[in-house]
């Protein structure tokens, strides 16, 4: 029996992963990036789009593609993240 495929895209670039889950880390190492930049998915519609933990698995079961991506990570005096998008 053949496994589940899920479709990714990770700053903009198509994976197909057999796993159901997938961590920050792991979509870091996926497209190269410097491990202490964030990882987002992309939220549709109104809200903020969601940050992913660099432990934080994420389910790829649901309906669709899910959508990431990277940048670095900076933050303010007052303890604000700052995100300069790659996108």
């Amino acid at each position: 029996m053949p496994k589940k495929e899920y479709k990714i895209t990770i700053d903009k670039k198509p994976f197909d992963r057999h796993d159901q889950f997938i961590t920050g880390n792991q979509i870091k190492e996926l497209v190269y990036v410097d491990m202490t930049w964030g990882v987002w998915l992309k939220v549709h519609g109104p809200g903020k789009d969601k940050p992913i933990g660099n432990d934080e698995k994420v389910d790829l079961s649901q309906p669709g593609t899910e959508h990431f991506f990277t940048g670095p990570i900076s933050t303010t005096e007052g303890g604000n993240v700052i995100f300069t998008s790659r996108r």
